[in-house]
């Protein structure tokens, strides 16, 4: 780099010069030098101009002089240059400094506009100059032109001169400056000084060109030296792949900024010859190299710079080479004329005439690849593209930029201009064609020039992509005369030819001594094949017939891949291959000639092995090893199992016509038997056995995909089954010998095929190849019979000897003498299935045939099993029904059926043969892992992937087979799909669903065996077979059993299936020693076991499975042993956590706590699902749910005190999270069993005393109920017993392990008492009175219950007086609690533990009480079921509690955590039990309590609403959302849930009570809505803000809620007669609230992070509440008559609301506010909708009466869809919306038009207006004049039909008058046309 000034040296300096301010002189001495200045004014000018000027005396002298001064310096020849820069740059410095002042620059001698054009000048010339010294010199890169100085300078002139709008005038040999610098430049890392130079460096040269057009300099030479100078610099940027800096830019800007004035420069002054000339000679070589790589570039990485550079370089090369003045010569080429053809056949002799300058181009082609210039080689196919295009501009044809996208269709140009572009083409590729001629003599030897080889024909390849892609030939408009074909033929015979040369070194690839390169021979047959693939796609005739050449050298190019890999692995060339057979196929297909290419492909692979031979005589050492007999098999396999090809085949033999289906079926016939007549010959022994792989894994795949893939209809089902008898007549011989009934059958039917013994290897291909064809021949016959004419299908059946298929009903037992086997169709009496099978396997299995790999056959025997299993199963099936049938007629057919028996018996048995041998290969399944990719191609299918394939058929066929399998063989098979899938599932169920069908919708796609499994396990159709239901419970503990014991046994074998001494286990929790003395520890032996940790998610997976099985599958003994296994799992987690505390065991500690959790969480689903089950079903099997009364209740309590006294000290709040939703799970065991249990118990209790005794249903035992009244009696004692051991426990009040203790115990109990109260209420809707047992006296069971119940109230006194209560005596003279005791307020409590929950100070604490509110919550339901006592107080204490917390709640701004709304929502469940108590008859509870309790709801609805922000909507919204729990403003889970309990109570509260009640809550929701503040008449809540939105309050809000909450819950006109005039008054304040909040402001969103200390809710939420309200409320017109006033109102909020959406704008900074929110809007959009069509429907007259409103905000909501658009179309700044948000938004309006139509008669003619406004906005002519999109149109279409049918002929008539000439007519007249053919009803279905 030069050793230029450096800015950042001139640092120091600059902060010393800064300038100072001059302080204000005195009177005196202004006036004394006003006086001198005249005077010495020549003296100072003198002084100034002989003396030398200094650089800080310049700087300090402010006087009028500075700007001649600096003038006459520069001019100064005494001064060094570099002190002329130095003063230059100072100066500059000095005015950047500077302060702008107009009395300081008028006064100046000089002005500062002379000086910038003076410095600029100068500088100009300094720069040219060291330029020059630098050139002539040679001195390195000393000088003043990388002078960072010197640049600053010139940008400063530069941009001054811009402000100044100056004359400034450029030297042309500036252009040698930048070539200078370009010169100078190093490809490396810039450092800061350097980046410095650079960016002034690329600002002046931008400015420079940019100023006047650029330099005016018409001397194109140094133009091309600049260009080739800056080319070559970056061409080191692009090839050396460097990382994107800052360095790396800058060059790209540089060469960018150099490119872009050159192309103008050739546009505007296009080059005469001799500049051509230099142009090609200096610049077509590196311009078509960065071409090249600047094209791979943006294809691989799309970078930005490099497609502007790309851009650039295409346009100098345009210009420079195709400019309008040169493109006629280019147009007159006439390069065809030696091609065409004369009358004799012969071509033509001519000679190609090129204007002089122009051949030059082509020549220097030429001398290009002579020299083998690859990259610049590469770029001549581009530059053919830029050809055509210049061509397309000038006949003015649109251009589709980029590769990626389709071009526009050459058929706008003429064609002769096509003709004219194509002799371009032929010249452009005569060199490359000599250059292979070259390649093809005979004494080239191709091995040696293969890289040359390479570089031509990817050169070729390039052009020909050009070709297709810009579409110059097109067959069908050809004009040459052929010459277009003949030279594609040319180029196409010349290609084929260097294949098949290229063919003959391809197996010396193989030998590693040949030193042959694979690669090279890789890429030149890619090549190769590409360039055949491209000739195909430009004239499907080129090939010629020849297609069996063709495939012969697809398969010899296969062999390079040698091995048999998965798809992704193999080398390109492969692909391609594959590639140009599928366009093969797809092109034949097309030409309805599907058999021309499909079975020229058979006939090559039959000559594949007459050229091995060949090559074992030339090269006997590769044939010694096989290596080429193997790689031209593993070829043939790995084309034609290649999915794409297999698709392309199996899509074009589906596309063959019907009624040449059966001729297909011919033409295979005759090619079978020219592979039979092949596979007779003898080609000696060393090619029998690659014959027989050949036959097998080629032939076989061929014939097998072509009959699975024709298409059998009625019309040609019997010219089918001709053609198949017709095949079965070629095959029939040699089969008959197989299933004959000689003993050495075997052996003889390949004596027979081929001459081979058994033990030669690849004999078991002709098994594969016969039975195959069998297989498909088979199926597809029986399909023929089955769609064919009765009588033809009954001669068909006969034929084939299967009477089942034809014949139905009696006619088949008829028939159905004797059963001929599955080769009934090759001989009268074949042997069966199992023989041939047996028969086939004693040969292979063999100990001289033992290790050959026979994986193929085994398949498709397998799958042969199947087909058979098929016809067994419906045999046996018909036989059972006829047997049966025949009993029912009293011994009339007892022959019969003794025959029939017999048949049955022997199908039986076959069918149990059959499956014996298929479950025989089980053992390969658990020997293996099911991780190999599952590939169905037969020929594919080898030792490894045989597990898999089986496995596939296994599962997919599991019906047919597992009714005849053996109970061992049943219970390995779900032993082996637990094993493969449960261990490798995603952790969650409920996406098995989801990976199903995804896995379904990859049809290229192999999968494994693990997926498979996954796929059957997920599969609800797996578990209605019976087996499952039997044997899974016991597989999969058995499997769970399996997966633990690593983390528990201690060289013992553990056993969860076991029921253990349940009282001894629950002794021993005490002794810490006996738990832990048969359990591993977990911690220090296994914690670097990687495997422990899959067993844990294994576990939990285990359990998701089971939690999601069907319920179905959960039985009385299923359930007994799931239950038993997930005890014993947690009796050893239990154990293992209280027997290790050692602290390198705290991770496993979490851990097992985790899988502790998962089993207690599957232990409630497993309950829940049996035992909603049985009660629903009312089965004898419930008392399993109990364990017949066994069942260890108090195991659930005792474990968890157990757990939580291991994390008793853990403070972690992921602990805390996991033992609160363990003791929630506990809780709902406890209620499930109860529940259960208590209705088994039901029987016993209510016939204990005849005076009781009721009608009960006879289905519960008596001994069981017993057992189960007990079990309920025992888990009420014993939870009584934990209860008073807890009141005499002297602890710590509110110690975190006593406050666990106590929610552990409350949950218990908790669940115990709703499981009562819930029998209860199961009970009252069976019509059974079970209440009436707790009316008894002296009644045993009862009295214990009742007990319980007394000692949890003491229970919870106590612990109330210990909290929260500053009285105690208040529960001592307690009396009985009635409705009318509640007096809120009466109760002080204290406020300091009660103020903690709110803080988050006591988490424990706070479950604590949320425990106790549900559980006393329970406590007051069963008071109202069985007037059990309660206190008074008590109640009054929860009241004000309840009081407390929920003002607490709403009346603190802060943002709650999401722990408070967890207690908070057991306060909800106890306000609603307390409404239960309210009667709605006799009103005892007092107004002003009632008033306060309804209060209380408004202010936390209010509040959770605020919290909300935009997520708060009404119960009732019935917007589809798009928002997913992952959403990042779902930070409260369980905010949500808090505000549906509040929403459940507040409906309890105004649905059972009378109407004083209901009247009274109204009002309030009335007040709320008005806005008045309690107890203040002018505060009101609903406001307007300055800025232009509105809020109202929290209350407010909740008002809204809590009125769509009465509108559901009163129903009837019985209920609405008091409180009817209120809700019409509150459904006014609807519209006040809306006219304050309507503002832009609305459609703003608020990030989660801005939503603390929120106390108002969201204006927009708000308004959308209002809106579906007032929908609600319109729907109910019958019982809410609104108002014609109000209904125009209604009409006119959505036109208010949208009006202005389009001015809103997005903020570009994401820290801001107001991000506009999408979601919001499209939900107000689609509740406009509803309401509109809502009022419309059900106000007609109203709506008519402003159908002016009507019509207006219809047209703005037609409007809104203008915004879902591109973005070229519709401006950034608006709120655009995304495709699948417009489409639903137009399926919403749609309704609209559709209600418009349903009410034609009452709107008539004004239908037309909204006609008319959806045509204007079609047209385009909408504000934002962006029409609206395809997609939405067609979602809104069936409503703009509607209108158009509302419309009358007139209507439309005078629309047609109205719209005048233009779009707006058209679409009417299309609109009209697609009506009548789309929508109009024509009297006929």
């Amino acid at each position: 780099m030069a050793d230029y000034q450096s800015p950042r040296a001139e640092t120091s300096s600059t902060t010393s010069m800064k300038r100072k301010k001059k302080r204000k002189l005195p009177d005196s001495e202004i006036k004394h030098e006003e006086k001198a200045s005249k005077s010495s004014r020549n003296i100072h000018f003198n002084d100034s101009v002989n003396k030398p000027l200094h650089t800080m005396e310049l700087l300090e002298d402010s006087s009028p002089w500075i700007n001649l001064q600096l003038l006459l310096s520069l001019q100064n020849k005494n001064i060094d240059a570099q002190k002329k820069v130095e003063l230059a740059y100072d100066y500059v410095k000095l005015r950047l400094n500077q302060v702008e002042d107009e009395s300081t620059q008028s006064s100046e001698v000089v002005s500062f506009e002379r000086v910038i054009i003076f410095l600029n000048n100068w500088v100009q010339s300094t720069l040219i100059s060291s330029e020059k010294k630098i050139k002539v010199d040679q001195l390195g890169l000393s000088g003043s032109c990388l002078d960072y100085r010197c640049w600053k300078v010139f940008k400063f002139c530069l941009e001054e001169g811009t402000k100044l709008r100056l004359s400034m005038s450029f030297y042309r040999d500036i252009l040698k400056v930048i070539s200078c610098i370009a010169k100078n430049t190093e490809v490396k890392d810039f450092n800061d000084d350097e980046l410095a130079l650079y960016d002034t460096v690329l600002d002046c040269v931008s400015s420079v060109f940019a100023s006047h057009g650029g330099v005016s300099n018409e001397n194109l030479d140094l133009w091309i030296s600049l260009v080739g100078t800056v080319v070559e610099l970056v061409l080191k940027v692009i090839t050396e792949k460097r990382e994107d800096t800052r360095s790396i830019v800058i060059i790209l800007n540089l060469t960018c900024l150099v490119l872009e004035p050159f192309a103008k420069f050739l546009r505007l002054h296009p080059s005469k010859k001799n500049g051509f000339h230099d142009f090609v000679d200096r610049l077509l070589e590196p311009l078509l190299y960065l071409l090249h790589v600047t094209h791979e570039s943006v294809i691989n990485a799309n970078h930005v710079w490099v497609r502007k550079l790309l851009k650039l370089n295409e346009e100098v090369l345009c210009q420079g080479l195709f400019h309008s003045s040169h493109i006629d010569g280019f147009l007159s080429l006439q390069s065809l004329t030696k091609y065409k053809l004369s009358d004799d056949g012969k071509q033509k002799d001519s000679k190609t005439v090129i204007k002089s300058y122009h051949r030059h181009l082509f020549d220097k082609l030429g001398r290009i690849l002579a020299e083998k210039k690859a990259f610049a080689l590469f770029g001549v196919g581009e530059l053919f593209r830029l050809y055509v295009r210049c061509i397309k501009r000038q006949e003015s044809v649109d251009v589709t930029e980029g590769r990626s996208e389709q071009s526009q269709r050459v058929s706008a140009l003429s064609s002769e201009m096509r003709k004219s572009l194509f002799d371009f083409f032929v010249q452009v590729t005569e060199p490359f064609l000599g250059d292979i001629d070259t390649y093809l003599k005979d004494g080239m030897e191709l091995g040696s020039v293969l890289e040359d080889v390479n570089c031509t024909l990817k050169s070729v390849n390039s052009v020909l992509v050009g070709l297709i892609e810009e579409e110059v030939y097109v067959r069908v408009d050809d004009t040459s005369e052929g010459a277009c074909g003949n030279f594609l033929q040319l180029i196409c015979d010349k290609i084929t030819l260097l294949a098949s040369k290229l063919g003959q070194i391809v197996p010396l690839t193989f030998d590693v001594n040949n030193g042959k390169r694979k690669e090279v021979v890789e890429m030149a047959a890619k090549e190769l094949v590409l360039c055949v693939n491209n000739l195909l796609k430009i004239d499907y005739d080129v090939l010629g017939s020849d297609l069996e050449s063709l495939w012969l050298l697809i398969f010899t190019y296969g062999t390079l891949g040698h091995a048999l890999t998965d798809m992704q692995d193999t080398s390109s060339v492969i692909s391609e291959i594959i590639r140009l057979g599928c366009h093969v196929v797809n092109l034949y297909s097309e030409l309805r000639q599907v058999g021309t290419s499909v079975f020229a492909l058979c006939k090559a692979i039959r000559r594949s092995v007459s050229p091995a031979r060949d090559i074992e005589v030339d090269h006997p050492e590769s044939c010694r090893s096989s290596l080429y007999h193997e790689s031209w098999t593993n070829s043939v396999r790995l084309i034609l199992c290649s999915p794409e090809l297999r698709l392309s085949i199996h899509n074009a033999v589906k596309s063959i016509p019907e009624g040449q289906v059966s001729l297909c079926i011919q033409e295979l016939t005759t090619d079978l038997s020219s592979s039979l007549e092949w596979m007779k010959g003898n080609l000696g022994n060393s090619c029998q056995g690659f014959k027989a792989e050949v036959l097998g894994s080629g032939l076989s795949e061929v014939y097998a995909l072509i009959l699975d893939s024709l298409m059998v209809t009625s019309g040609n089902s019997s010219l089918v089954g001709v053609s198949l008898s017709d095949l079965m007549t070629v095959i029939r011989p040699i089969l008959s010998v197989l299933i004959s009934q000689q003993e050495d059958g075997v052996h003889k039917f390949l004596s027979e095929v081929s001459g081979c013994k058994a033990e030669t290897a690849s004999t078991h291909w002709i098994f594969v190849f016969f039975f195959r064809l069998y297989l498909s021949s088979r199926s597809l016959y029986r399909q023929a019979v089955s769609l064919a004419p009765p009588t033809t299908s009954k001669k068909m059946s006969e034929v084939m000897r299967d009477t089942f298929t034809a014949y139905s009903g009696n006619e088949w037992l008829e028939k159905t003498e004797k059963d001929d086997g599955y080769f009934s169709w090759i001989s009268e009496s074949p042997v069966s299935l199992p023989f041939v099978i047996e028969a086939i396997s004693d040969v292979y299995d063999k100990e001289n045939v033992a290790d050959m790999d026979i994986s193929p056959l085994t398949y498709v025997m397998n799958a042969m099993v199947i087909q058979r299993l098929v016809d067994l199963n419906r045999l046996v099936n018909s036989y059972e029904f006829v047997i049966k049938k025949n009993g029912n007629e009293d011994g009339i057919k007892d022959k019969q059926n003794k025959r029939l028996q017999k048949r049955l018996s022997k199908l039986t048995e076959e069918a149990t043969g059959l499956v014996n041998v298929m479950t025989g290969h089980f053992s390969l399944l658990k020997k293996c892992e099911l991780d190999y990719p599952n590939d169905t191609v037969v020929a594919a299918i080898d030792k490894k992937s045989l597990p898999c394939a089986f496995w596939c058929i296994v599962c997919r066929n599991i019906d047919i087979w597992s009714m005849h399998a053996a109970k061992k063989k049943l219970k390995m098979f779900l032993s082996i799909l637990l094993q493969s899938s449960l261990p490798y599932a995603s952790s969650s169920f409920k996406k098995f669903g989801e990976c199903n069908n995804a896995v379904k919708a990859l049809n290229l796609k192999t999968v494994t065996g693990r997926e498979i499994s996954f796929e059957l396990l997920s599969n609800t159709m797996l578990y209605e077979e019976k087996f499952v239901w039997k044997h899974m419970a016991s597989s999969f503990c058995k499997f769970l059993k399996e997966s633990v014991s690593p983390l528990f046994c201690n060289g013992v074998d553990i056993e969860l299936q076991a029921h253990p001494n349940w009282p001894d286990v629950l002794s021993s929790l005490k002794n810490r020693s006996v738990v832990s003395s048969n359990i591993k520890k977990v911690g220090s032996e296994q914690e670097v076991d990687p495997s422990v940790e899959k067993i844990y998610t294994v576990c939990e997976t285990s359990f998701d499975f089971l939690s999601w099985m069907p319920k179905q599958c959960i039985s009385s003994k299923s359930f007994s042993l799931y239950a038993t296994c997930i005890l014993n799992l947690e009796r050893f987690i239990v154990g293992a956590l209280l027997g290790d505390n050692d602290d390198r065991s705290l991770r496993n500690h979490y851990k097992l706590l985790r899988l502790f959790l998962c089993c207690r969480r599957t232990l409630k689903n497993l309950v829940v699902t049996y035992c909603e089950n049985n009660i629903e079903s009312s089965q004898n099997s419930l008392g399993a749910i109990h364990f017949d009364g066994k069942f260890p209740a108090l195991w659930l309590l005792e474990s968890l005190h157990s757990v939580q006294h291991v994390f008793s000290k853990d403070e972690n709040t992921h602990v805390n999270d996991l033992m609160f939703s363990l003791m929630d799970y506990t809780s709902y065991v406890f209620l499930t069993l109860t529940k259960g249990s208590f209705v088994h118990a039901s029987h016993h209790l209510i016939s204990s005393r005849k005076p009781f005794q009721q009608k009960t249903e006879p289905t519960f035992d008596q001994e069981d109920s017993v057992d189960a009244s007990n079990f309920v009696i025992h888990v009420a004692e014993a939870l009584k017993d934990h209860a008073q051991t807890m009141l005499t426990d002297k602890s710590e009040k509110t110690s975190r392990s006593r406050l666990l203790k106590l929610s552990s115990i409350i949950a218990c109990f908790q669940g115990f008492l709703w499981g009562l109260s819930s029998t209860l209420c199961h009970m009252d809707a069976r019509n059974i009175n079970l209440k009436a047992i707790f009316l008894r006296r002296e009644f045993k069971p009862i009295d214990k219950l009742k007990l319980c119940i007394d000692t949890f109230t003491t229970f919870v006194q106590k612990f109330l007086c210990e909290l929260v209560l500053q009285d105690d005596k208040l529960l001592e003279a307690s009396r009985r609690f009635h409705i009318e005791d509640v007096n809120m307020g009466s109760v002080h409590i204290s406020n300091v533990p009660v103020n903690k929950l709110l803080a988050r100070e006591n988490l424990e604490e706070a479950y604590f009480f949320r425990q106790l509110f549900i559980a006393y919550s329970a406590v007051l339901k069963l008071n109202l079921q069985t007037k059990t006592s309660l206190s008074t107080n008590l109640v009054n204490i929860f009241i004000g509690m309840t009081e407390f917390l929920l003002s607490e709640y709403s009346n603190k701004p802060e943002t709650p955590s999401e722990f408070t709304f967890v207690f908070l929502d057991g306060i909800g469940k106890f306000l609603e039990e307390l409404a239960n108590h309210l009667s709605s008859t006799n009103p005892t509870l007092s107004t002003n309590v009632y008033e306060k309790l309804v209060d209380l709801h408004l202010k936390a609805l209010g509040k959770c609403i605020s919290l909300q922000q935009k997520r708060a909507t009404l119960e009732s919204h019935e917007t589809e959302s798009t928002k997913t729990v992952n959403d990042p403003e779902f930070a409260y889970s369980s905010l949500d849930d808090f505000k549906s309990r509040l929403r459940l109570s507040f409906k309890v509260y105004v649905s059972k009570p009378s109407e004083l009640y209901v009247s009274s809550a109204v009002q309030s929701i009335k007040k709320a809505l008005i806005g008045l503040q309690e107890g203040c008449m002018a505060n009101y809540q609903i406001r307007t803000e300055s800025s232009g939105g509105g809020n109202v309050t929290s209350v407010v809000a909740a008002g809204i809620d809590c009125l769509d909450v009465v509108l559901e819950a009163i129903t009837g006109r019985k209920g609405l007669s008091t409180v009817k005039t209120d809700i019409l008054g509150s459904v006014c304040c609807l519209f006040n609230i809306i006219y304050h909040l309507q503002s832009p402001q609305i459609f703003y969103k608020h990030p989660v992070s801005t939503t603390h200390n929120r106390v108002d809710p969201d204006p927009g939420s708000v308004v959308l509440m209002c809106i579906e309200v007032l929908t609600k409320v319109s729907g109910k017109h019958a019982l809410y008559q609104m108002d014609a006033c109000h209904v125009a109102q209604a009409l006119s909020i959505p036109s208010t609301l949208f009006q202005n959406i389009f001015q809103l704008t997005t903020s570009k900074d994401t820290s801001d506010d107001k991000l506009l929110d999408r979601q919001y809007s499209i939900e107000l959009y689609a509740a406009c909708c509803r309401m509109l069509y809502t009022f419309l429907r059900h106000h007609k007259r109203e709506s008519v009466q402003h159908i002016a409103l009507l019509q207006a905000s219809v047209s703005v909501l037609l409007h809104c869809l203008e915004m879902v658009n591109k973005a070229e179309t519709v401006q950034e700044s608006y709120l655009v919306w995304g495709l699948q948000e417009g489409v639903k938004c137009g399926a919403f309006l749609r309704r609209i038009y559709e209600e418009i139509r349903q009410q034609k008669d009452v709107i008539g003619q004004d239908c037309r207006l909204f006609l008319s406004s959806y045509i204007v906005v079609y047209s385009g002519y909408g504000p934002l004049k962006a029409g609206i999109r395809r997609e939405i149109d067609e979602a809104l279409r069936p409503g703009v039909y509607a209108l158009i049918d509302a419309c009358s002929p007139d209507d439309l008539q005078y629309l047609h008058t109205v719209l005048g000439e233009g779009p707006c007519r058209n679409t009417l007249a299309n609109l009209q046309h697609d009506y009548k053919i789309n929508f109009q009803y024509e009297g006929k279905v």
